[in-house]
């Protein structure tokens, strides 16, 4: 695809699948970033399980994510996570001058 063919400025190279299978290259970074948050972000899966209306699936869902988000905090998984959430809080508990807490 050069210029005339696409509203890009730029020349395009003739193909742009990469390998012939851009499905599978998109299923996969798909799979590996949803893996990845599985494994860093069990807080946030567990707070999503709380808020869930209560019933005997949910408590059950709620069981199921406090084991996980203990077994990732227990291998140091979620550490990146909780690093991050302390330099936020720190940011939020900022004050400027004379401002003072709401």
């Amino acid at each position: 695809m050069h210029g005339d063919a696409t509203l890009s400025p730029v020349d395009l190279p003739g193909s742009t699948t990469i390998g012939g299978r851009p499905l599978l290259w998109t299923t996969t970074a798909i799979y590996l970033a949803a893996a990845f948050l599985l494994m860093t972000n069990a807080t946030a899966i567990h707070g999503w399980a709380v808020e869930l209306p209560p019933n005997a699936l949910s408590a059950r869902v709620v069981t199921i994510t406090e084991r996980w988000e203990a077994t990732t905090d227990r291998l140091g998984l979620g550490t990146p996570r909780a690093v991050v959430h302390g330099w936020w809080k720190q940011a939020q508990a900022a004050r400027f001058g004379a401002e003072r807490p709401e």
